[in-house]
């Protein structure tokens, strides 16, 4: 058959555009309808679910959808691990992921790939979440089981995605150091879900020393001082567990479905230990001409055997602790204004300190130190040392900001010129013709003479450098008085120039629900000398109390004239005059509560330190706020809490087994577990504990019950 010429070009654009179609052919979802909410679906796996003697060295995992792979290096677990700490290659291949092994796999021995919430589907992002595969090399599964939850030691609260470690019962040798989590392998590892609740489904007929961990960084390794820590005081077989219950919760609202175990076979209290450090200096400063401060490593109370400043005389320094205790501070107080005044902006000091050596014996470390004082003026609106190099920075950027500050009054002007040019029929012209044309500049509005900054430093009032905070609300709770904290030690207080008066009921200026006056806004004051007692800690000099004998709903006026109070730096305190009314015990609740216990539990919990425990009692708000706080309780007592806004609140209470009224963690290495903290709940009513306005409760706690149940 013969084609003519006209008939092969046609053919030849027919399979051109044809061509063109195909290659710019895309596949593409659909639009429209509703959106895919579902996770994706394992429709096959080679080899299958649970399978014995594995031989080789890749598993797949078949979707019913295209999958991606999110933050699988935090999400992904393989049970046991590999000894080299190595984990298998993941590889998404449109609807599969293939799992890949590097090392050859134990011989007769239980795999758990633990994908978490890592697989998702590649178009919505549905995550399929605590997705697991298990397999076996040898001819038979390990398929025993412990259940257990996961919370926060202090705040009571479960903890999500914590890592759960079972080790053979003699993994650890030293029975004085735990080195477990350091130096063994785990047979296991578990993850605890949204819930804090986590089921171990592969272990032997053994018994297991148990771990877990809050792994922060995502690295799978626990670092102290970083990581949360919990562990377990005995081993655990689950063979000799007792029973419980495990079942799904259907989804409701957007939750999704939950598992749920009643009751959790291990609980573990997990908290942030203090990394055990040989105690050594970390760092020195001064912050004020005459404060030094040194800080440790080890948060401890440092024991500073001798510390002796050059050119400084030993009788002018006044140690003052940190609260944690890894930082100290020396005042320096010379006697006279012109020796403080004569004090060197860089001082040099020998410090001699207990530390410990590479057997953690203790010895005496001998350290020279510097401290330097650079003078910032206090009215400066930025604290920063004056230098040619910041002079020259300032200047530059000064410049900018009035170039900016130009430019946009001349496009105001420009603007408002253009609308005048406008409204007299002038043609059209350019932003340069308007700047030139000078008969505008009488019709223009705009002042741009205004382009420097108003220099507000200069009209701010000079500070004074004498510093302290007064610590008292308004109306005043009667019980905590009025406390003011000094930044520096107080030299000297006159106490006789202070003026405490109480203004007479009825002639008051605030109002009060008790009075029914209407004129007290014009009613003249009668002011009464109220007595007082002032109250100066001796320890640090910078905290002073003023008590007085307080009528509930009375106005008082507080007057302390200038120069009352004299630092160490002989800076002198401004007058302070304050009104303010004590607070109504009526118009807030009463809470009460009665400590029971028996003297063996007293006993046991302070086997320790050879001391009856004390506990102390925290009133919280329900999102966890504490506002009233009870020290050095002890069973059989009955505490009140008063002056308590109407609302419900929570009981915590701390078990102070050293008697120390602080909450004290654990350690890992010593195997310490941390003070027990629990939650008060009432059997029928629950935790909540209802304040009313002008009305009293009474709460019995059983610290037997309390401490004895689990939490």
């Amino acid at each position: 058959m013969k084609l003519h010429s006209s008939s092969i070009l046609q053919l030849f654009f027919a399979l051109l555009v044809g061509t063109i179609f195909v290659q710019c052919a895309s596949i593409a979802q659909p639009q429209g309808g509703p959106r895919d909410s579902l996770p994706p679906l394992v429709v096959g796996t080679s080899p299958a679910q649970r399978s014995v003697g594995f031989k080789d060295r890749r598993i797949t995992l078949n979707f019913n959808e295209y999958v991606a792979l999110r933050d699988q290096q935090k999400e992904f677990l393989l049970s046991p691990p590999n000894l080299n700490g190595s984990k298998p290659t993941l590889t998404v291949k449109g609807r599969s992921i293939q799992v890949d092994f590097a090392e050859p796999l134990d011989s007769n021995t239980t795999y758990r790939l633990d994908f978490g919430n890592s697989i998702a589907d590649n178009n919505e992002g549905n995550r399929l979440g605590n997705y697991a595969f298990i397999f076996s090399t040898g001819p038979q599964l390990d398929t025993l089981m412990m259940s257990g939850l996961t919370l926060d030691a202090q705040s009571r609260d479960s903890v999500i995605g914590a890592m759960v470690f079972f080790f053979d019962a003699g993994a650890d040798s030293v029975a004085a150091h735990d080195s477990t989590l350091f130096n063994a392998r785990p047979d296991a590892v578990f993850r605890s879900d949204s819930s804090g609740l986590f089921l171990a489904d592969i272990l032997k007929d053994k018994d297991y020393r148990v771990y877990a961990i809050l792994d922060k960084n995502g690295n799978q390794r626990y670092e102290s001082g970083s990581d949360y820590v919990a562990m377990l005081d005995t081993v655990y077989n689950p063979t000799r567990m007792p029973d419980f219950d495990m079942w799904i919760e259907p989804a409701t609202g957007r939750r999704g479905p939950r598992r749920q175990i009643d009751p959790p076979q291990l609980r573990f209290d997990l908290f942030m230990e203090e990394p055990v450090r040989r105690q050594t200096v970390i760092g020195s400063g001064r912050p004020e001409r005459q404060k030094l401060e040194i800080v440790f490593n080890a948060i401890r109370q440092a024991e500073i055997v001798s510390f002796v400043p050059e050119g400084l005389d030993s009788t002018w320094l006044t140690r003052e602790n940190g609260v944690k205790g890894d930082t100290v501070w020396y005042w320096i107080a010379p006697p006279t204004r012109a020796e403080v005044e004569a004090l060197q902006d860089t001082i040099r000091a020998k410090i001699t300190y207990v530390s410990q050596d590479s057997l953690w014996n203790d010895q005496l470390k001998t350290e020279e130190l510097t401290f330097v004082h650079r003078i910032v003026d206090p009215n400066a609106r930025n604290k920063r040392p004056t230098t040619a190099y910041a002079d020259s920075i300032k200047q530059v950027r000064e410049a900018r900001r009035k170039e900016k500050r130009m430019a946009r009054l001349q496009k105001k002007w420009l603007k408002a010129a253009r609308q005048i040019s406008r409204r007299r029929g002038d043609p059209r012209r350019s932003d340069a013709e308007l700047l030139a044309d000078s008969t505008l500049f009488q019709q223009v509005d705009v002042d741009t003479t205004q382009v420097e900054r108003p220099k507000r430093i200069e009209e701010l009032p000079i500070r004074n450098p004498f510093g302290f905070e007064v610590m008292a609300s308004n109306p005043l709770n009667p019980e905590n008085h009025i406390r003011l904290r000094f930044a520096y030690p107080l030299r000297s207080v006159d106490e006789s120039r202070i003026r405490l008066t109480k203004i007479s009921e009825g002639q008051s200026s605030l109002p009060s629900r008790d009075r029914q006056t209407t004129v007290a806004e014009t009613a003249q004051k009668i002011e009464i000398p109220e007595p007082f007692t002032v109250e100066l800690d001796s320890a640090t000099r910078r905290l002073l109390t003023i008590r007085a004998a307080w009528r509930a709903d009375d106005e008082y006026q507080l007057l302390i004239p200038d120069s009352t109070f004299l630092n160490i730096a002989y800076q002198a305190n401004d007058t302070l005059q304050s009104t303010f009314k004590v607070a109504d015990s009526s118009r807030f609740g009463t809470v009460i509560f009665d400590l029971r216990a028996s003297s063996t539990l007293s006993a046991t919990t302070a086997a320790d330190s050879g001391l009856r425990a004390e506990y102390i009692l925290e009133l919280q708000t329900r999102d966890g706020k504490t506002i009233q706080r009870i020290r050095h309780a002890v069973p059989g007592g009955r505490y009140t809490l008063r002056y308590l806004p109407a609302g419900s609140y929570r009981l915590r209470v701390t078990e102070d087994r050293n008697r120390n009224g602080e909450w004290d963690t654990g350690s890992l290495v010593q195997r310490r577990q941390p003070e027990r903290i629990r939650i008060w709940e009432h059997p029928s009513t629950g935790r909540d504990i209802l304040a009313k306005e002008n009305w009293e409760v009474t709460v019995e706690v059983d610290l037997d019950e309390l401490f004895s149940r689990p939490q």
